[in-house]
């Protein structure tokens, strides 16, 4: 009957957690009934909308790109000058793409 009211009426787990405890058992902690969805293997309130809409299968976001070893990255900073230094100051960060 809880699986049925968190698919037909996308009820969260503190909702539905009132209403198994008005309804079903008075002693029912909300982890308990947590782990009893969980158990069951009932899907959360996310999957559920993402099942909805069709992206279930889809990625989230896009691998990143295989690099050789030996592509290498090069950022030049510069950084900010003090009261007290005469000379503006530069940081050199390379970083191997494929290895990191």
């Amino acid at each position: 009957m809880l699986i049925a009211a968190r698919d037909f009426l996308r009820l969260g787990l503190d909702d539905l957690f009132v209403v198994a405890r008005e309804f079903f058992n008075p002693r029912l902690s909300r982890s308990g009934l947590n782990r009893m969805l969980k158990q069951r293997g009932v899907a959360t309130l996310v999957k559920l909308a993402r099942r909805d809409s069709g992206d279930e299968g889809k990625p989230r976001h896009k691998p990143c790109k295989d690099y050789e070893p030996s592509y290498e990255h090069i950022d030049i900073k510069h950084l900010p000058q003090m009261p007290d230094e005469k000379q503006k100051r530069y940081l050199y960060v390379a970083i191997d793409r494929a290895t990191r």
